[in-house]
């Protein structure tokens, strides 16, 4: 009867020591990441049979659980991801709005500062000072301009550089959670769970979920690891390796592939690459959002800016006469539209594009894909389909101010793809043509005037230039006889042509307006017989500002969104849209960090150790011990008695 007693004693002594060691390991690992709490499950050993019944044999401790819960694990992964892609996206588009700064500096003074040199110039056009201070300003905007280019171009290397130690990261966490998946295997096999393996497993895909959304798919005892729409980054004991390399549609971008399998050198056509719609949550997603919805298409709209600046600038210049009485030249440069053939065609040849109105230039970039029958064109950043070029019936189309021409490409076959950039380069390339303030053509190749015998109240306004090909003067002179004036030469009078010596009707009350030769000029009032006018080709008038006035008027031209928008105003709601996604980001990052906080402490409450329950299982457990101990001494004491009975 002792010994049974001293077996349960004992029994109970071990099932007690087990819950303090379970305890102790519960305190000592509170602050350990990952750290589940652990329980010790016990179980009443089974009892002897004897004739009076069964006789119980004291208890034992089956097993150690975790305290584990799947949904919310799953949970806390998934709100990781979301968090650390928001606050990605939210450090990076915070950098680029404290780069573009604000809308009344920078660029948009620059702008502002030229057009108000050329007002100086319109107003002493015949003054070298004033010409080589606008042209000063000028430099001033292109080294502004360059510099946001420059800047944009160090952002993307910086993604560049971050998506690459993310993969590195993905591949470290991807192999160690494969090799837990073999250890846990094996050290499975004896019947009892490896608790500390299991963390560190669980923690490994915490830290994988911040750098990229996965799906965990549990089947023998693996954790099968899964990005986008089931691509495999683990499946039991096998990790499949990513890669950062160049991308096909970009080279100056990177994307993400899978590793060769069989570690054979990889090129663009058989490199398997990671569709961008599969990368999402995590640091890696925040990347490639901020790359495709902000970095890319800010950078197309800046450049068209600057594209239509120098184009609106180069043309007004071009309409006027410099200081040497030559007609104008082009006072900027910038880039052509950059084509890039994805390195995965199996066609040859790139189409050619050309900006149809460099004034309104396409603010987005462009990809072109064949689909076996005809060129799909659409925007990268939305995916919104903009046009297509059916090969059949036309080798060329204007799609969104962009004239794309496929007439050149070659073997085209289905999924070949384009990528058309039509202003990135104008921000690298932004440049003055010219440093010499004689080249400003201030002057208008026109002038009108009036004769000094004309006795109506009839005037004449200054002369607008469409054309600089102004090749003889105009003289108009009216007849009262036939209520209507003649001209010397060919002229265009609301749409009606009208040759040499044909009357041209005149009524006082809407004016005239005779064109050209590429210029015109609005005679009203009320002319007497004999008055005549004259619109006459400018000699010599270097302190001519006409067309320096025309110029510093664009600041004031609609000419960009369709023609709602000034050069000015478009910078502004440029800076303005950056502004309002990094405020919204702002915002959501705070709101992710709140879920995640909140998913976490609900995973805690469940996972987590708690010090004031286990400081009363430790009481809990030690008076247990004590006890136990005490059923032990009295099963001793009985078995001395029982031997000094035959003493």
């Amino acid at each position: 009867m002792s010994n049974n007693i001293f077996s349960i004693g004992l029994s109970g002594l071990n099932a007690a020591q087990w819950g303090l060691t379970t305890t102790g390991q519960n305190i000592s690992n509170a602050a350990t990441p990952g750290y589940t709490l652990e329980k010790v499950s016990y179980q009443e050993s089974s009892g002897q049979f004897t004739g009076s019944g069964y006789l119980g044999n004291g208890v034992q401790a089956v097993t150690v659980t975790r305290q584990y819960s799947q949904y919310l694990t799953t949970q806390v992964n998934n709100t990781q991801a979301s968090s650390s892609a928001a606050s990605t996206y939210y450090s990076l588009i915070s950098q680029l709005n404290n780069l573009v700064g604000d809308p009344t500096k920078g660029i948009a003074q620059g702008i502002t500062n030229y057009f108000s040199g050329l007002q100086s110039v319109a107003n002493s056009a015949s003054s070298t000072a004033a010409r080589q201070s606008l042209m000063s300003s000028a430099q001033t905007l292109a080294d502004q301009i360059n510099s946001a280019g420059q800047q944009y171009d160090q952002l993307r290397q910086s993604v560049n550089t971050q998506l690459t130690s993310a993969v590195s990261q993905i591949n470290s966490y991807s192999q160690q959670i494969a090799d837990l998946n073999k250890q846990i295997n094996i050290a499975s096999a004896g019947g009892q769970q490896p608790n500390q393996l299991l963390d560190q497993r669980d923690q490994l895909v915490t830290n994988l979920s911040s750098m990229i959304g996965v799906q965990v798919v549990q089947q023998d005892g693996n954790y099968n690891v899964f990005i986008g729409n089931g691509q495999p980054l683990v499946v039991g004991n096998t990790q499949y390796g990513l890669q950062a390399v160049p991308s096909a549609s970009d080279p100056s971008e990177l994307a993400v592939a899978f590793k060769s399998r069989d570690g054979t050198t990889q090129t663009a056509a058989n490199t398997q690459y990671v569709d961008n719609s599969a990368l999402t949550g995590g640091v890696v997603g925040g990347l490639i959002d901020f790359r495709t919805q902000t970095l890319d298409p800010a950078q197309a709209q800046l450049g068209a800016i600057a594209t239509s600046f120098a184009s609106q600038l180069n043309g007004q210049n071009a309409l006027g006469l410099d200081l040497n009485g030559q007609p104008g030249g082009k006072l900027f440069a910038t880039g052509e539209p950059n084509i890039i053939a994805n390195a995965r065609n199996q066609g040859t040849g790139t189409p050619t594009a050309t900006i149809v109105d460099g004034t309104q230039p396409p603010a987005n970039d462009f990809t072109v894909t064949y689909d076996g029958s005809k060129y799909t064109v659409t925007d990268p950043a939305t995916g919104q389909q903009l046009g297509s070029i059916d090969p059949a019936t036309e080798t060329q189309k204007t799609i969104n101010g962009l004239n794309i021409d496929v007439s050149s490409l070659t073997g085209v076959q289905k999924g070949d793809s384009f990528t058309i950039q039509p202003t990135r380069a104008s921000l690298d390339n932004f440049k003055l043509t010219t440093s010499n303030g004689a080249a400003i053509a201030a002057a208008s190749p026109a002038v009108t005037s009036a004769a000094s015998t004309n006795t109506g109240t009839a005037s004449i306004s200054s002369a607008t230039v469409t054309s600089n090909a102004m090749s003889s003067d105009i003289n108009l002179k009216y007849s009262a006889a036939a209520n209507g004036f003649t001209s010397d030469v060919a002229v265009t009078v609301g749409g009606t042509s009208y040759a040499v010596g044909q009357t041209i009707p005149y009524d006082a009350t809407k004016g005239l307006t005779v064109s050209a030769n590429g210029v015109s000029a609005t005679i009203s009032g009320t002319p007497k017989d004999g008055d005549a006018f004259k619109i006459a080709q400018n000699k010599g008038g270097t302190s001519d500002g006409s067309n320096a006035l025309a110029m510093a008027n664009l600041v004031s031209s609609k000419s960009l969104n369709g023609g709602t928008e000034t050069l000015t105003s478009s910078y502004a709601g440029y800076i303005n849209t950056i502004g309002n996604t990094t405020n919204q980001l702002k915002a959501t990052s705070t709101a992710q960090t709140a879920l995640l906080t909140q998913a976490t402490s609900a995973q805690q409450s469940v996972q987590g150790v708690n010090l004031n329950e286990e400081a009363a299982n430790l009481i809990q457990y030690q008076q247990l011990y004590q006890a136990n101990s005490k059923v032990i001494q009295t099963a001793a004491t009985l078995f001395q008695s029982l031997l000094g009975m035959f003493n």
